[in-house]
């Protein structure tokens, strides 16, 4: 699992074109709030779910970041993708 930041200027164009255009056609991605999930790896619909429902307890319990890290705090404040580039 990687983690990217987004231009806000990518928020102006088409939802697909956005996605597409970095990751490729082929991209699967799950909008959660700020937070985007990006599947590259063709995961079955059991895994979106559990990756959803660890971004949501990370982000709930603040655990997506680490607070001695001010790259990470910095990330905090804009939108980010989540990138997952295979099956584990």
């Amino acid at each position: 699992m990687a983690k990217t930041n987004r231009s806000k200027t990518a928020v102006k164009c088409q939802k697909d074109e956005c996605f597409k255009r970095p990751y490729g056609k082929n991209a699967i991605v799950t909008q959660l709030g700020q937070v985007n999930i990006v599947h590259l790896d063709h995961p079955s619909k059991e895994t979106i779910r559990k990756r959803i429902e660890e971004v949501i307890r990370e982000e709930i319990a603040g655990e997506a970041f680490f607070d001695d890290c001010p790259l990470c705090r910095e990330f905090q404040k804009h939108p980010y993708d989540i990138v997952y580039y295979r099956q584990d």
